[in-house]
């Protein structure tokens, strides 16, 4: 007995130093000499988990247990590999049994909660975390579990609650702190995210989900600088990482710098080739670039890959005919949207400064009279030109493309109806409905503007008005920029305008806001139709 416990002593330890396949051959080794060791049974179950061989590892607890009944450590360690096997009952049963019999046994509690989670269960996962920490008020890890529960319940304010308590009394704990940081960020507490996560890059600077979310972070502020500099530190971790490379892309496609943009969705694609918004991007920012056959080249490719995207057909059908695009694919638009909306008024109005809405309040304001009107705000985005006019409004209607967007806008409650759709297909059903038209920022999405403001006309009623804003060009009727949007020249809006029974009401020159610290410079129009 003397020799065979000194073996188990040295096996143990092989054990424990990772040394599994010979601390295996050790146990068998003991077993054959005497089936009934419970430390070898023990000890060679829980490596049997160690590798994922959870019935084997039943096997041999269950001859331990039966052999000690009373082993509390054996019966938590079965209750595991049920846990792991899938066989949730008999996990609980023991455990519960346990528990019956022990109640002061805590990790019991724990185990069951983590038995309940692997389950699904969470509501008895908080429960049995929750008991275990009324008992043990210092449980590091079932406060951690416990946090993990309430997230599953999309409970975050408890979740936060709870790694913050967590973090009081072990204040090096990474996941906590890493899923505090996460629960933060879902919550749109991003100051206090990046607080955290600041706090995990100090002491791991190369943990790649840290940077990315440090990244998006940022990019919710708006602050695109600061996001683009962790979505590298993430990238130089990853450089194979498509879904950094393609938000590197829009970065710098969003801060004008083309030929990065294309650079980084080039990586994109070639490493995932099926890749439908990079491929998107790259025609858009090729076009942009004035590369029509590599624009071409990409969108047939996008075009490839969602065979039923009308945009994209429209688009490319175009470009094989050597025409002009007339405006930005709407496919483009709502992905570019979808992908800004939660970080756009925050970009726009810190980083940009932004003064449409402004602009548009205080060009209008002679003309409202104190009257309330029923106003169409078309590209209506997040409700930014929108909002200073509810109070103008018998009956506010926004339309956009992009849902995340409307999202946004719909928390706001100034509009009574929010429709995603595309303006032209909207406007045609509109006849004299509408006395006030909002256009912010939605022309410069659009080239050739025949159509819309044939549109827009008879969407109002007589002596309607209607308020927009395009970007400047010298160009004879309009151009795509390297941003990706389009200018136009007066000269072409003016004809517009007289074409489809508009008088001028008001007309100026603005700044609408900085583009890589230099002003955007624009048209502002208000459009009066005909009695």
């Amino acid at each position: 007995m003397k020799q065979n416990k000194v073996d188990i002593t040295e096996i143990c330890a092989l054990h424990q130093s990772g040394d599994l396949d010979q601390a295996k051959q050790g146990y068998l080794t003991i077993l054959q000499n005497d089936p009934s060791s419970i430390e070898a049974l023990h000890w060679l179950g829980i490596l049997y988990i160690q590798q994922d061989n959870f019935s084997d590892a039943v096997e041999c607890l269950e001859k331990a247990r039966k052999h000690d009944p009373k082993n509390l450590m054996i019966a938590l360690h079965l209750a595991n590999a049920f846990k792991f096997l899938g066989v949730f009952d008999k996990a609980i049963r023991l455990l519960q049994t346990t528990i019956a019999n022990n109640p002061e046994y805590i990790a019991a509690y724990n185990n069951l909660g983590t038995v309940y989670y692997a389950k699904g269960a969470f509501d008895d996962a908080i429960t049995y975390y929750q008991k275990a920490i009324h008992k043990q008020p210092n449980y590091i890890d079932a406060y951690y579990n416990l946090g993990l529960a309430l997230l599953k319940k999309d409970l975050l304010s408890d979740a936060i609650h709870t790694y913050q308590e967590l973090l009081q009394k072990s204040p090096e704990h990474f996941a906590a702190r890493f899923h505090l940081a996460c629960a933060l960020m879902q919550k749109n507490a991003t100051e206090a995210a990046i607080t955290e996560f600041k706090t995990i890059e100090a002491a791991q600077p190369y943990h790649f989900e840290t940077q990315s979310n440090l990244a998006t972070c940022y990019l919710k502020q708006g602050n695109f600088n600061q996001a683009k500099s962790h979505y590298q530190n993430a990238l130089a971790l990853k450089p194979e990482d498509t879904q950094i490379l393609f938000n590197l892309g829009y970065i710098q496609m969003q801060q004008g710098y083309l030929d990065s943009a294309i650079q980084y969705y080039q990586r994109a694609v070639a490493i995932d080739p099926d890749l439908f918004a990079a491929h998107n991007n790259l025609g858009v920012a090729f076009l942009a670039r004035q590369h029509p056959a590599f624009a071409i080249e990409h969108f047939k490719k996008a075009l490839s890959l969602q065979p039923q995207n009308e945009s994209v057909a429209y688009t490319v059908h175009a470009l094989s005919k050597n025409k002009p695009l007339l405006a930005a694919p709407t496919n483009y638009i709502q992905s570019l949207f979808d992908a800004y909306a939660d970080h756009y008024e925050s970009h726009l109005i810190n980083a940009l400064d932004y003064q449409l809405p402004k602009l548009f309040e205080k060009a209008l304001h002679p003309f409202l009279q104190g009257k309330t009107w029923d106003i169409l705000d078309i590209g209506c985005g997040t409700g930014l030109c929108g909002e200073p006019f509810a109070h103008h409004a018998k009956t506010m209607t926004g339309i956009d493309l992009s849902s995340n967007m409307l999202e946004i806008a719909a928390q706001k409650n100034i509009y009574h109806t929010l429709t995603q759709t595309d303006i032209m297909p909207f406007l045609k059903g509109q006849a004299a409905q509408y006395d006030l038209v909002l256009a912010g920022d939605v022309l410069v999405y659009i080239g050739e503007l025949d159509t819309i403001f044939q549109l827009i006309s008879q969407s109002l009623r007589p002596a309607g008005l209607f308020i927009f804003n395009t970007e400047i060009t010298d160009a004879p009727t309009f151009k795509m920029n390297q941003s990706g949007r389009f200018s136009h020249q007066k000269i072409y809006l003016d004809e517009l305008a007289e074409k489809y029974q508009f008088s001028i009401l008001a007309y100026q020159k603005i700044v609408t806001r900085m583009q890589n610290n230099e002003p955007v410079h624009g048209h502002l129009y208000i459009l009066k139709r005909a009695l």
